[in-house]
Order: structure tokens, then sequence, then C-alpha cells
């Protein structure tokens, strides 16, 4: 089941997820060394919300760029956009309730949304030396 979410994206945006993820899990772990299990577990849900954020554009963007021209015709890009527009009210919403309701601390959970940029870059820089180089 997995692994047909996973055969949607390209091979960057699979190891972007992946470094995501591990980036969330080390600074979600430091978090807990370092300031306690509160503090790992703020962490922990603002690296969860960083690695569904990605999932969830790596899908939009998937289904908004099809590989197939049949496949650019029979859908609406609208209904996407609309997915989109929902998909960082859905976001947001997650995140203020976690704050509002005092489940996660604002510091460690923005310290695990920081997994986002980071685990974009060092996963963009590990995929382009891995991609196999194209014929002339």
């Amino acid at each position: 089941m997995i692994s047909e979410y996973l055969n949607v994206m390209d091979h960057r945006a699979r190891t972007s997820l992946s470094a995501v993820a591990m980036t969330g899990g080390v600074l979600a772990t430091a978090s807990f060394a370092f300031f306690g299990a509160r503090a790992g577990i703020s962490a922990a849900a603002g690296a969860a919300l960083a690695g569904v954020n990605l999932w969830a554009w790596a899908r939009i963007v998937a289904a908004l760029l099809p590989e197939d021209q049949g496949g650019a015709h029979a859908q609406s890009r609208a209904a996407w956009v609309l997915v989109a527009g929902l998909k960082v009210l859905a976001w947001v919403a997650i995140a203020w309730l976690l704050m509002r309701h005092g489940l996660v601390q604002v510091g460690p959970l923005l310290v695990g949304l920081l997994s986002l940029p980071i685990g974009i870059a060092i996963g963009s820089l590990v995929s382009d030396r891995s991609a196999v180089p194209e014929d002339p």
C-alpha cells in the first residue's frame, strides 16, 4: 500500500521525503536528549507535520504534471488547486490546534518543522549525485 503512494513520486521527491523523515528523527531525538520528553514529542510532531506536508505537495504536483497526454486532459486542475488550498488550511489549523491546546511546545515544534527545509536541501543534494546521467 505504501509503495503505491511512493511510486507516484519521482526519485527526487522520494529522496527528499526520506531525508525529511531522517532529519526530523534526528532533531526530535536531540530535543528529547537535551530538553526532555515534552520537547522531544513536540519536535517529533513538527517533523511529522513537515513530512506529511511534503508528501501531500509531492502528490499534488505529481497529479498536476501527469506523464502522458491523456492524463493531462482527463483531470481537473481546478480540483487539485482546491485540494492544495485545503491542504494549506488543514496544515495551519492542525499546528494552531496543537499549540492552542498546549499539546506541544512552540519552540520544539518549530525545531521539528525545520526538518522540511533541511531535509529538502539534503535530499536534493543526494538525489542529484545519485541520478543516472542521460546519454547525449
